[in-house]
């Protein structure tokens, strides 16, 4: 059914637009972001694809890019090693996966960038758009080689653009959501992880996101009744209630150190779910 929404400009790590880091350390060059295939904003429309559903790489690496140096080993986890077999559970963990990636190129960890390629493009033939990530994935290992970060960047955001185009070829908007759902979370795990050691409460204001919060509780309002009923649901529409208490105040006093690390213990329940067995 088609939806209208305010167009919100938001990353799967909006939360991490933060002040620059103050450090020495060479920055990535985020190149022009390809232009995105020929697209009708009517099938755009009607299927939800959306700054939400398909969020900017470019965007969410340059933010990522402020907070550099990124402490990797304190947010860093282990890849899933094999696809869920239910698809809502496969497509949040894709969206995780990206942000895994993100992770990888901003850290520069040359070793952890051949594990999200594959993971990354198995997943995606679960999903059933797998020849649209292919190309890519084959760049970002050989790029990853000579640690080309910029030519992984540039990569990552022709994926990220072939993705959508494979969800809209399916007319699969629920997948779409889920795919960047899965990134929003783990995002918000990266990001409350790093702010949890390195707090400012200017920093902190930036977890307040009203609006991107409640875009995703309703799109989780409405999904599958089937799904609805399982436990991951369940934690996906709990603690997103939860973070937004701790995030979203109404004097817009921003979340102390204490709720930023508990917004870290939520955000790491949802994924952790999310990678559990299916129910």
């Amino acid at each position: 059914m088609p939806r209208h929404f305010h167009h919100i400009t938001v990353t799967v790590l909006a939360l991490c637009a933060l002040a620059p880091a103050k450090s020495a350390d060479k920055k990535i060059a985020v190149p022009e972001v390809p232009s995105v295939p020929a697209i009708s904003n009517h099938m755009r429309e009607e299927l939800g694809i959306n700054e939400f559903t398909t969020p900017s790489i470019a965007v969410l690496l340059k933010a990522l890019t402020k907070l550099r140096p990124v402490p990797y080993d304190e947010v860093a986890r282990e890849l899933p090693q094999q696809n869920p077999g239910d698809r809502a559970r496969l497509a949040l963990s894709t969206g995780g996966i990206i942000g895994d990636g993100f992770l990888a190129v901003v850290a520069e960890k040359q070793s952890r960038i051949e594990p999200v390629a594959r993971a990354l493009l198995r997943q995606a033939k679960g999903l059933g758009v797998g020849e649209h990530v292919t190309r890519h994935s084959r760049s970002v290992l050989e790029k990853a080689l000579v640690k080309d970060w910029a030519g992984i960047h540039t990569e990552l955001v022709g994926t990220q653009r072939d993705v959508e185009t494979g969800m809209m070829a399916l007319r699969d908007e629920e997948i779409a959501h889920l795919v960047a759902l899965g990134g929003w979370w783990r995002g918000l795990e990266i990001t409350s992880g790093i702010l949890s050691s390195r707090y400012t409460q200017e920093t902190a204001t930036l977890l307040a996101q009203p609006a991107v919060i409640d875009y995703f509780a309703d799109r989780i309002s409405t999904m599958n009744p089937f799904f609805q009923k399982t436990k991951l649901w369940a934690a996906l529409s709990g603690n997103l209630a939860e973070v937004r208490k701790l995030a979203v105040k109404p004097d817009k006093a921003p979340p102390t150190v204490e709720e930023v690390r508990a917004i870290r213990v939520l955000a790491k329940a949802v994924n952790d779910a999310i990678a559990a067995p299916e129910e």
